[in-house]
């Protein structure tokens, strides 16, 4: 189970960074988004922490096994770098990767993006009080098509679900503090 939640968390996190300077994923310098995944019936609590239009990201997860052990994951992205962490008694542990979606980003879809994911525009639809557009796309892992819907306000995910054969998780913003000041200690993290 954690090794699903760590992918759909990888996936969902590397929306759309790349390497441009004037790059915007977010129309929102900075925001601040309590989560809820629900997948295989298990809740799980997260924070999003966005700064500079999205060219920082880091979304931290909450695992808590009742009785045995309770810790932080999550995954950081820097434009086109990620790096998978953990947290476990105050100490971290990261492992660096390219990010393997670079340009997913529904700020500004592309035609080339659209066609790349399979994307299907869906219109729009209210979520969290806010008038979200909707899209349906598609990612491989490995040769494993995971469908993706998502709804994006200003391009922040409002809500997604993700299905993979039978699986299903939704990941859900319940708190968005927009305009937010992003803790030193999450912008550190991986330094």
């Amino acid at each position: 189970m954690k090794k699903i939640l760590l992918f759909f968390l990888l996936l969902s996190i590397a929306f759309g960074a790349t390497a441009q300077d004037n790059f915007k994923k977010y129309g929102v310098k900075s925001f601040i988004a309590k989560t809820q995944t629900t997948a295989g019936g298990q809740v799980t609590d997260g924070t999003l922490y966005v700064d500079d239009y999205g060219a920082f990201e880091c979304d931290v997860k909450k695992m808590v096994i009742p009785g045995l052990i309770t810790y932080d994951y999550g995954v950081l992205t820097r434009k086109d770098r990620i790096w998978t962490f953990n947290i476990d008694e105050g100490k971290v542990q990261y492992k660096e990767s390219p990010n393997p979606m670079p340009d997913l980003n529904f700020l500004d879809v592309t035609d080339e993006m659209a066609e790349k994911y399979e994307m299907e525009d869906l219109g729009e639809e209210e979520c969290m009080g806010k008038t979200c557009h909707k899209y349906s796309y598609v990612v491989l892992q490995g040769r494993k098509k995971v469908n993706w819907t998502v709804w994006a306000w200003k391009g922040i995910p409002m809500k997604y679900v993700i299905k993979q054969g039978r699986k299903e998780s939704t990941v859900e913003t319940v708190d968005l503090q927009l305009n937010a000041k992003i803790p030193d200690n999450i912008l550190h993290l991986v330094d």
